[in-house]
């Protein structure tokens, strides 16, 4: 398997990414590839240089991706992830910078030359891979498979109906879910069933590195968040550690396999992922649909990355 992580860290983005570090290889973790979302895309490239500055993993490359969505003006989430996006957790400052190629051209060139599919994981909004798709459709026969956190049945984190990666670029996503790739959703539906506890966040902290620490770090940032602790007492959802935590073992989640559309003309339904669950519309099934998590699974995935990083 070979694997690029597209994303706009952003701090549950960050916990996502340190999985694929501890648990895959250079020949198997290709790029992190970089897009504006939770902050901008200066910002988020910065901290995904940070991210394997820290790993010691600088072999990687990261391109820089859109600076906005599609159509629309950015929306950002500064407010849950902080200015810097990691809601100050001590990464180092990055030794290298970014590639001088950019992330569309990059992607392209990548499904234009590679010897076999590729699978995307997508943790923030589709931008990059819209753009891509939307240049040559054709490219979606190159890859193996999208794993994407975004969305939601019925409810939503940024309006009552829209999930945040979905809201901030719905056309992206449209593009997405009408080109033929296979589809995995990790949404809120799945995502708010694993929560970060104490008693979690205390067995993380057991590994005795400065990753688990920082970890832990990004998680309690997330819980400190008021209206985060009215719906979450007991801790936070990690979302975007889904999409890695699945490539480290399929058996995470479960789901069904269903027709999903995306809003993008209602003001007040922009963004909401519309899920077919019963099959009521006739639509051709799109999407891999991500209901049930074995959380206990998910928190030995993210404290196994602990202990094997530094």
């Amino acid at each position: 398997m070979k694997f690029i992580i597209d994303t706009d860290p952003g701090t549950d983005d960050a916990v996502a990414i340190l999985i694929a570090l501890a648990h895959f290889s250079d020949e198997e973790f290709l790029a992190i590839t970089t897009v504006a979302g939770n902050v901008t895309v200066d910002i988020g490239t910065k901290n995904a240089l940070r991210l394997l500055e820290h790993t010691n993993r600088n072999n990687i490359p990261v391109y820089k991706g859109e600076a906005k969505p599609l159509y629309r003006e950015l929306t950002t989430a500064e407010w849950v992830h902080g200015s810097d996006g990691l809601n100050g957790v001590d990464f180092p400052n990055p030794s290298k910078n970014e590639e001088s190629s950019d992330a569309v051209s990059y992607i392209t060139n990548l499904l234009i030359n590679s010897d076999e599919k590729i699978t995307i994981c997508v943790l923030g909004p589709m931008t990059n891979i819209g753009k891509v798709l939307s240049q040559d459709p054709k490219l979606s026969s190159n890859i193996e498979q999208i794993i994407f956190m975004g969305g939601g049945a019925g409810f939503g984190n940024t309006t009552p109906v829209a999930e945040f990666n979905f809201f901030v670029d719905p056309e992206a996503v449209n593009i997405v879910l009408n080109s033929g790739v296979k589809l995995i959703m990790m949404g809120l539906d799945v995502t708010h069933q694993a929560i970060a506890t104490k008693t979690r966040l205390e067995d993380i902290l057991e590994t005795k590195t400065v990753t688990g620490k920082n970890i832990v770090s990004l998680m309690s940032s997330l819980s400190d968040i008021e209206i985060v602790r009215e719906i979450f007492p007991d801790g936070t959802p990690v979302h975007d550690a889904f999409v890695t935590a699945y490539l480290v073992d399929d058996t995470l989640t479960s789901g069904k396999f269903v027709n999903i559309e995306i809003e993008t003309k209602s003001e007040l339904s922009l963004g909401q992922s519309v899920i077919d669950i019963n099959s009521v519309t006739g639509r051709k099934k799109n999407v891999y649909w991500m209901n049930q998590v074995n959380d206990d699974k998910l928190f030995e995935i993210i404290k196994s990355a602990s202990s094997k990083l530094p």
